[in-house]
């Protein structure tokens, strides 16, 4: 895991980024943070824009490294909030592990 820092909408938000998961792992964890859908997310990188496939650990992100995202949420909502856990469910592996209340 390498810890990174995203800037978006002047905020900056600490992630950590397995290396070894594609581009698109990476775009769900802002989006749980932000509310921006991956389709919408463009974050810049050296060399260029981080793509859905992309081969993480071949970018050779550094410890501490600042990455810039540019894209709008439809809707801000707090981490933890059911809509952001069903997407987070909806795009797990485990997803017979998740299990949502909407009380």
């Amino acid at each position: 895991m390498v810890k990174v820092a995203v800037k978006w909408a002047k905020e900056t938000y600490k992630v950590e980024v397995d290396p070894q998961e594609p581009g698109l792992v990476f775009k769900h964890q802002l989006f749980s943070l932000t509310g921006v859908p991956p389709e919408r997310q463009k974050i810049m990188v050296k060399g260029g824009m981080l793509k859905d496939d992309a081969d993480v650990a071949k970018l050779g992100l550094k410890e501490g490294q600042k990455l810039m995202m540019m894209g709008s949420a439809d809707k801000v909502h707090p981490a933890g909030s059911p809509a952001i856990m069903l997407a987070a469910c909806a795009d797990s592996a485990a997803q017979s592990s998740c299990a949502l209340s909407l009380t």
